[in-house]
């Protein structure tokens, strides 16, 4: 069922290979071994004509690799039908059909190539025989008649050096150069994550409003559904004030801050992205937004954690303890005393300890408790010498 709001872009494939084109516009994945070579060049096309350059180069490479006999004369004939577009396959094929010359050109399929083709693969195959030689082929020969009996002899001239012929490993060495030249394509870096995020940052074509803090936040649908199992259920359900009014209102009461909620989405739309935005008092509101968000991994709460735990130090633990606790971010609360209680030695001469609440500064004391060897405990009224009384000296 398609939205009133689509836009048709008109692509000449067959349906298998729009279902290819699409799959890595969505995941930039590819799976190649299900096509045939001639599926495979019209997705090189597609991919072409619609500007996808890293789609397009891991095609051509798929193309090279895969020529063979039954495929070179139908991709020779269909790339120099297509022009410029599909010079680097024609390019890919001649070097195939001059290194198997003799099959190729026994084929029943080489009849119906174009004859303008046909003579350039005559002239190059010519050519690379001539070079083979030592480019002495089709010079005359001397010798036999045609010399006047008497006459002196023309001077001859001394025949030209020829390169020793290559042993069978240079030959396979050079082939192999050869081959590795022709397959080798220049594939461009993966970029889905960068246009995900300039979907995001530049604001293009939302559908979705999310208010946070009185500030109105712009997202895509179609990322949040596929992101986020709570915002399925928000939007996909036509019963909710959400998926009629396309906007979601988080409450002023929510510990969520429009900052916090901005990293959230760019990790739903770049994912491992976030980390270079990702600051600590930021991270500590999305703790727990994995599972509240019903995300398919904990791989945010990872980062999260472990961009808190990195900022720790004796200056402003204590306030993330006390933030934490009024925020009930129970695991950056936790991960906070036991920094306190493992460094209270230069921890409590911060100005910040006195101003805690009386709760937590006894959930300080009993984790220190729990920390002392059992030697220090008071001795009990039984015997022993208590703990506050003065010894006598011996």
């Amino acid at each position: 069922r398609l939205h009133a709001s689509c836009a048709w872009v008109a692509a000449d494939a067959p349906h298998r290979v729009l279902i290819h084109l699409v799959r890595y516009l969505y995941a930039e994945t590819t799976r190649f071994g299900k096509l045939t070579p001639e599926l495979l060049y019209s997705l090189f096309l597609v991919s072409k004509r619609l500007e996808v350059p890293r789609l397009a180069a891991l095609c051509e490479r798929q193309i090279k690799v895969r020529l063979s006999l039954t495929s070179v004369l139908p991709l020779l004939r269909a790339s120099a039908r297509d022009g410029p577009m599909a010079q680097p396959v024609q390019d890919a094929c001649k070097h195939f059909f001059l290194a198997n010359y003799n099959q190729c050109t026994e084929l029943r399929e080489c009849e119906a190539l174009d004859p303008k083709l046909l003579c350039e693969l005559m002239r190059l195959h010519n050519s690379r025989a001539v070079s083979a030689c030592g480019g002495n082929a089709g010079q005359p020969r001397n010798g036999g008649g045609g010399m006047t009996t008497g006459q002196p002899a023309a001077p001859v001239a001394a025949p030209a050096a020829v390169a020793a012929p290559l042993t069978p490993n240079e030959n396979l060495e050079s082939g192999q150069r050869a081959y590795k030249r022709m397959t080798e394509v220049k594939i461009p870096a993966e970029h889905l994550a960068a246009d995900f995020r300039r979907l995001l940052d530049e604001a293009i074509d939302p559908d979705f409003e999310v208010v946070v803090q009185d500030e109105v936040i712009y997202a895509h649908k179609f990322v949040l559904v596929a992101r986020s199992r709570y915002f399925a259920s928000c939007i996909m359900t036509s019963g909710m004030v959400e998926a009629q009014a396309g906007r979601l209102v988080i409450p002023n009461t929510s510990p969520m801050t429009a900052d916090a909620f901005r990293a959230f989405l760019r990790f739903l739309y770049a994912g491992d992205d976030i980390l270079g935005i990702l600051a600590p008092h930021t991270a500590m509101y999305l703790v727990d937004a994995s599972s509240f968000y019903g995300l398919t991994n904990h791989r945010l709460r990872h980062f999260c954690e472990m961009c808190v735990r990195d900022s720790f130090n004796e200056a402003h633990v204590l306030q993330l303890f006390d933030a934490s606790s009024r925020l009930s971010v129970e695991a950056v609360r936790k991960m906070a005393l036991d920094f306190i209680i493992s460094n209270f030695h230069t921890v409590c001469r911060q100005p910040a300890l006195e101003m805690l609440d009386k709760p937590l500064l006894i959930e300080i004391i009993k984790g220190l408790a729990e920390k002392l060897p059992p030697g220090n405990q008071p001795a009990s009224a039984g015997g022993g010498t208590h703990l506050f009384e003065p010894q006598k000296a011996s």
